[in-house]
């Protein structure tokens, strides 16, 4: 019998916040109104997460620990817990918690009320310079309901969970991709909790790396504002022929060409020409993924406990 809900949590060199999630999760089996399972995913941990994972075993609730053969990122374990978790409805949560595990309650009685996505409305929660640049550009450009405070916990029901594993994405973004699929959702407002256990795993490069994938994946933005960028060069550069031109026929202005606006005028030229193809490869790059049909996760091992207990 399948359980009511399952809950995934990807961890990468998590050792030092194990002992802390473990408290957390003993702790809401009490207390949860529902059959559970956890799905723990080590995305190819170079320290112990895994070891220490495997010696897990919870009282009731069914456990299933998948390892990855290597790091793939957050978002690709993400993926690779969805697609092993036995439960119609998911949650998907951080391993470091920055919201209270025992806030799952309120995710699943939003799912039972018949939406088909919950995710997470953090109070008082602003973020740094960046964050909220990028949540406004996301909110222009790909999504206008991508909550402004970004969000890390999010839970959906069956139909979700069938497409998300219909179509495993790589180089994308699950959170933006949960969005796109159009269906009924629900703001919960939660509290939000600073890590004060271990190192976040989310580097400057990552961020970088998600902004991409996030802009090339789900917006043509990019493509408009070359073309347009284009169009807007060419026409300057009529312009400016065309002053040339008048200004020498009706002896307006004097001055002599020389190599400094014809370097300008290179530099300028080539700048866009480069900065157009790095964009396109971004596309061109990501279209050669899916056509060589190359898989976002690859899973090495998969450890099932059915929990002392569980229904």
């Amino acid at each position: 019998m399948k359980p009511d809900f399952s809950i995934v949590v990807p961890a990468y060199n998590e050792i030092e916040s194990l002992p802390s999630l473990r408290a957390a999760i003993d702790e809401y089996i009490e207390q949860a109104p529902m059959s559970l399972q956890f799905v723990l995913v080590d995305d190819g941990s170079i320290d112990d997460t895994f070891g220490v994972l495997s010696t897990w075993s919870l009282k009731g609730a069914r456990l299933k620990i998948v390892k990855l053969s290597k790091n793939f990122g957050s978002h690709a374990a993400i993926r690779a817990g969805i697609f092993h978790a036995d439960a119609d409805r998911v949650m998907v949560y951080s391993s470091d918690m920055p919201e209270p595990l025992s806030d799952a309650t309120l995710f699943y009685e939003g799912l039972q009320s018949g939406v088909e996505l919950v995710y997470s409305v953090r109070k008082d929660y602003k973020g740094d310079l960046g964050s909220r640049i990028f949540s406004k550009l996301i909110n222009r450009c790909i999504d206008k309901n991508y909550p402004t405070e970004g969000l890390i916990c999010v839970a959906f029901g069956a139909k979700i969970k069938h497409e998300l594993n219909s179509d495993i994405e790589s180089n994308s973004s699950f959170f933006f991709q949960l969005f796109q699929l159009g269906f009924e959702r629900l703001g919960v407002p939660v509290s939000y909790n600073d890590r004060v256990i271990g190192v976040s795993k989310w580097t400057f490069a990552k961020k970088i790396k998600l902004f991409i994938d996030s802009f090339v994946m789900f917006s043509f933005v990019p493509i408009r504002a070359i073309s347009g960028m284009g169009v807007v060069l060419s026409a300057i550069g009529v312009v400016w022929a065309l002053a040339i031109i008048i200004a020498r026929l009706f002896n307006l202005l004097e001055f002599e060409a020389g190599w400094p606006t014809l370097l300008s005028i290179l530099l300028i030229g080539f700048g866009v020409t480069n900065l157009s193809l790095g964009v396109i490869a971004e596309y061109l790059v990501r279209t050669l993924d899916a056509a060589r049909g190359k898989k976002t996760f690859v899973t090495d091992c998969v450890i099932v406990k059915p929990g002392d207990g569980a229904l």
